[in-house]
């Protein structure tokens, strides 16, 4: 753990969360699990300054957080799809944008 006063601790903490986020380093983001929340107890008062950066960087976390979550969410509705079409059914989506499963069509005949 590094030896710096708290809330520039903290600063470096949430950067380096930012970073596994954007790289996709999700047993690093476990690994500062801990770290985060003892420097949190640690804190002593902050100024006004401190508090308004550690927000900062906290709330651009969040966003960071939130878009990995949809790209997650959307890549297992992709498998889930591709395993549905491996199966033998296919998602479709009318001219309305509703959904709807049907088997897949036969390939067009072709005459030699």
């Amino acid at each position: 753990m590094r030896s710096e006063p708290t809330p520039l601790l903290l600063e470096h903490l949430l950067e380096d969360m930012r970073q596994k986020v954007i790289a996709g380093d999700l047993v690093g983001l476990a690994d500062l699990e801990s770290g985060l929340a003892d420097a949190m107890e640690r804190q002593p008062p902050a100024t006004a300054e401190q508090a308004q950066r550690v927000r900062a960087l906290a709330s651009r976390n969040l966003g960071c957080l939130e878009a990995a979550s949809r790209g997650v969410r959307a890549a297992r509705r992709r498998l889930t799809e591709i395993r549905q079409a491996a199966s033998g059914v296919v998602v479709v989506y009318d001219d309305q944008g509703r959904r709807t499963e049907r088997p897949p069509e036969p390939p067009p005949r072709q005459r030699l």
